[in-house]
């Protein structure tokens, strides 16, 4: 089974329906993944960024909150990073002048064997040449 690694910035981008063509990009991912074609992982980082974006985009508390339960509720794999991980994260971060949360979930997708889909076009630009990554936006 094919492993696709998303971050945040393409979840929170297509939760927030800030651009159709990345929210119409996660939507066919999450019908693969239910479909069992694709497996979805992320970082644990991935449920408090996402949490986070839309604490501070939505006024609505109670919308906001309806949107994390159902986000909650969708097909992906949430992984713990390994010490090991951290450590080339941050390395990497540091190299690639990211925060360790951006860089966190492409060193995620290399670990998996996976591409990492990000809609985080300042983070794309400064990791592309390491390859596995793909800009949605």
């Amino acid at each position: 089974m094919k492993i696709i690694s998303i971050d945040a910035s393409l979840v929170a981008v297509s939760l927030l329906s800030e651009n159709i063509k990345v929210e119409k990009f996660f939507k066919d991912l999450l019908t693969e993944a239910a479909r069992k074609k694709i497996q979805l992982i992320s970082s644990k980082f991935l449920n408090l960024e996402v949490a986070n974006a839309l604490r501070f985009s939505i006024k609505d508390k109670e919308k906001s909150l309806r949107i994390m339960k159902d986000f909650s509720s969708l097909p992906i794999k949430t992984v713990v990073l390994s010490r090991t991980h951290i450590y080339l994260a941050i390395k990497t971060s540091y190299e690639l002048g990211t925060t360790v949360y951006d860089t966190s979930y492409h060193i995620l997708a290399k670990a998996y064997g996976a591409i990492l889909f990000t809609s985080d076009e300042d983070y794309y630009k400064k990791a592309k040449n390491l390859g596995d990554i793909e800009f949605i936006g």
